[in-house]
């Protein structure tokens, strides 16, 4: 059975099609991808992802810009049945060294940095961000929530990082989990900018189309929570007024009321689920829906009196 895309390897898919903006977008595309695989240093150049579109453009990235010899092979995934990781590997030495010195890591240091040269255009640093998302980024469904996120393993790479995305006017915070360092935004604003700044800008649209479609909803549920309230308060009412008008008509009969509330008194009670508005147009003479209300007050004034005077209300057996 093929398994369902999920909505992070749709947007990953998308982004790894995305066509570089400038000549020099692909060197800053393959850039984020090398630093943020967690398989970038003089004793190892390497990539994990259980997506196949992710390993491609690493593969070939690489291939294209340096000319080293990249290998991929498969691992079962323990995360899901059925599944398997991609793992793409430089293997030769003298490659990893010349891919180390063409973006500017030849020299193997204490703590793993950023270096803001490899971008040479404002388009270029959309394209960083779009490799280092394809290999450390996750998004999920926004159908569930909207939460996206950048996994990073070392602490001053993702001050870096925080830094340069919060530079593009994306306000990204910052936690930690498991050991790594996690950037994310959970505002769908946030994440629509974001993923129309990679290039995902199918995905960005899919989110703004769920998001609209989830606050119809919200919509649509506060107007039937209300009617349903409104609904429940109109019963009670008018449960009110049968009771006391029963009461009437047991202790002295309709024809001791007034005249203009014994029409009334005998609509409601033959009608317990009209409204007051569907009271008006049932009645011989027009009268407002608060000419209704005012003469339904005085039969429960009236009612009131009956039980002050130590008069039962009908039984209900």
């Amino acid at each position: 059975m093929e398994q369902r895309v999920s909505f992070a390897g749709q947007v990953k898919k998308e982004l790894s099609e995305a066509e570089p903006a400038c000549p020099h977008c692909k060197f800053a595309q393959t850039y984020g991808m090398l630093l943020f695989s967690r398989g970038f240093s003089a004793r190892q150049i390497s990539i994990q992802t259980e997506h196949k579109a992710v390993v491609d453009r690493y593969a070939y990235n690489i291939i294209d810009l340096t000319g080293a010899i990249v290998t991929i092979s498969y691992l079962p995934s323990e995360r899901r049945r059925g599944s398997r990781l991609y793992v793409a590997t430089v293997e030769d030495e003298r490659d990893s060294a010349v891919i180390r010195r063409k973006f500017g890591h030849e020299k193997e240091q204490a703590a793993v940095r950023l270096v803001e040269e490899n971008m040479r255009n404002d388009c270029c640093k959309a394209a960083f961000l779009r490799g280092a998302f394809m290999v450390c980024g996750s998004v999920i469904n926004p159908e569930k929530e909207y939460h996206l996120e950048f996994v990073v393993p070392y602490f001053h790479l993702s001050e870096d990082l925080q830094a340069f995305i919060t530079g593009c006017g994306i306000p990204i915070r910052s936690t930690t989990r498991k050991g790594s360092y996690v950037l994310y935004l959970k505002e769908s604003e946030h994440i629509e900018d974001m993923l129309t700044l990679m290039g995902a800008t199918q995905s960005s649209l899919e989110l703004m189309n769920v998001k609209i479609m989830k606050d119809v909803r919200n919509k649509v549920n506060r107007v039937t929570n209300c009617e349903t309230a409104n609904i429940e308060k109109t019963v009670a009412a008018a449960q009110e007024q049968i009771s006391d008008i029963q009461l009437i008509q047991t202790a002295k009969g309709f024809s001791w009321l007034p005249e203009d509330l014994q029409e009334l008194a005998q609509l409601r009670l033959e009608n317990p689920d009209l409204s007051l508005r569907e009271l008006c147009a049932q009645l011989s003479e027009p009268l407002s829906r608060s000419g209704v209300n005012h003469r339904l007050k005085r039969l429960s004034r009236i009612a009131q009196e009956l039980r002050d005077a130590g008069y039962e209300p009908p039984s209900m057996e």
